[in-house]
């Protein structure tokens, strides 16, 4: 996934306070997890939530979906650079997320198989999140 170019990359690291105004119901599939903290993810742990699913959906022909795209470039001065001198190099890029906000979908499971999987993807993650379910399937 190419990042979008931008014109100011070095932007102020505000932590996402706020809730959500996304709704957290589901729109595609048949659960999804939610995060119940705000925060921010980066590349890796995205791409650990992808193949996670990917790996554990494919043999059952499952279907998954993830929510995180936009990502803000961060900055971090060497370790033994004084104070001043302007703003560090770019060290990472990580993506703001708000509490509330739906972090991936997926269907094709049983109900325990996917709570099984929802604990394994809050193993990889820095924040708290929660399992929700569509009451139609159930």
């Amino acid at each position: 996934m190419k990042k979008k170019k931008i014109f100011l990359r070095r932007l102020l690291r505000n932590k996402p306070t706020q809730i959500s105004g996304v709704s957290g119901s589901l729109s595609l599939g048949e659960y999804g997890v939610i995060s119940a903290e705000p925060g921010f993810l980066t590349r890796n742990q995205r791409e650990a939530i992808r193949k996670l699913l990917a790996r554990r959906l494919k043999p059952i022909n499952g279907r998954y979906w993830v929510y995180i795209n936009h990502f803000v470039d961060m900055t971090q001065k060497s370790k033994g650079a004084r104070m001043g001198k302007g703003r560090g190099a770019f060290s990472c890029e990580k993506s703001p997320i708000r509490s509330g906000q739906m972090l991936c979908e997926f269907s094709g499971l049983e109900d325990k198989a996917a709570r099984e999987l929802h604990s394994s993807l809050t193993k990889k993650l820095p924040i708290n999140t929660s399992f929700v379910y569509d009451e139609l399937y159930k």
